[in-house]
C-alpha cells in the first residue's frame, strides 16, 4: 500500500511508460482512476485535470486514442459523480451525520461546498469540477442535502462533457508541440496551477464582499 499510493498519484507524469508496460489495460486503468477521484471524496489526492491533459498530449503523438480517451474519460467522471452522489444521499437517510461524515471528509470541506452550492445554484455542479477540493464535495453534498437527481444528473452530464473536452483538447493541441512532450513534467506542473485559478477568484471576491460589508 506504501508503493501504491505514490504510483496513483504520480501516474500521470509517468504515463508513457505504463503504455508500454501495460499496453490496452490502461484504458482500464484510466477509467478507473478518474472514476475513484470522483466516486470517493477520500480519493480525492487521485490525479484528475493533469492526468487527462497528459492523455491528451500522448493521443497527439499517437500512443492513444483520444475517441477512446473521450468516452473513458466522460463516462469515469459522471458516473463517478453520480455515484458520490448517492453515497451522500445513502448518509443522510441513515441520519448519522457525526459518525460517518467525519470519517469521508472534514466539517470544513462540507461547510465550503454548501456554501459553493447556495452561492452558484445548480450551475455549482458544473462548475465545482473546475475547482480542486469542490469537485469531489459538491456531489456528495448535493445528495447528503437531498438535492433532486434529475436536476442534478443534467448538470453532472454539462460539467463531465465540458471538463473532458477541456483537458483533453488542451492536452492533444500541445501535445504536438516538441517542447511540451520533452517537458511533460515541467508542463503538467503547470497544468495543476491553472487548476488553483477559480479558487483564487473566488477567494478574491469573497474577500472585497467582506471588505465592502465592513466599511
Amino acid at each position: 500500500m506504501d508503493q501504491i499510493i505514490p504510483l496513483l498519484k504520480n501516474i500521470d507524469t509517468s504515463l508513457h511508460y505504463y503504455i508500454d508496460e501495460y499496453g490496452a489495460a490502461i484504458y482500464i486503468m484510466l477509467f478507473l482512476i478518474v472514476y475513484f477521484k470522483t466516486a470517493f471524496v477520500i480519493l480525492t489526492f487521485l490525479p484528475g485535470d493533469s492526468m487527462v491533459f497528459a492523455s491528451g498530449t500522448l493521443a497527439a503523438t499517437g500512443d492513444l486514442d483520444l475517441n477512446s480517451l473521450f468516452m473513458l474519460f466522460a463516462a469515469a467522471t459522471i458516473l463517478g459523480d453520480s455515484q458520490n452522489f448517492f453515497i451522500g444521499k445513502q448518509l443522510m437517510k441513515l441520519n448519522s451525520k457525526k459518525h460517518y461524515l467525519n470519517r469521508l471528509t472534514s466539517d470544513k470541506s462540507i461547510g465550503k461546498a454548501k456554501d459553493f452550492l447556495s452561492g452558484y445554484g445548480r450551475l455549482a455542479i458544473s462548475a465545482s469540477r473546475f475547482v480542486p477540493l469542490m469537485r469531489t464535495s459538491v456531489p456528495f453534498v448535493s445528495g447528503y442535502t437531498g438535492y433532486e437527481y434529475k436536476t442534478f444528473l443534467c448538470f453532472n452530464l454539462i460539467g463531465g462533457l465540458i471538463w473532458t473536452s477541456l483537458w483533453l483538447a488542451a492536452g492533444f493541441i500541445l501535445g504536438n508541440i516538441s517542447w511540451v512532450v520533452e517537458n511533460l513534467f515541467l508542463t503538467l506542473m503547470l497544468v495543476s496551477l491553472t487548476a488553483f485559478i477559480p479558487a483564487i477568484i473566488g477567494f478574491i471576491k469573497q474577500y472585497k464582499k467582506k471588505k465592502e460589508a465592513l466599511a
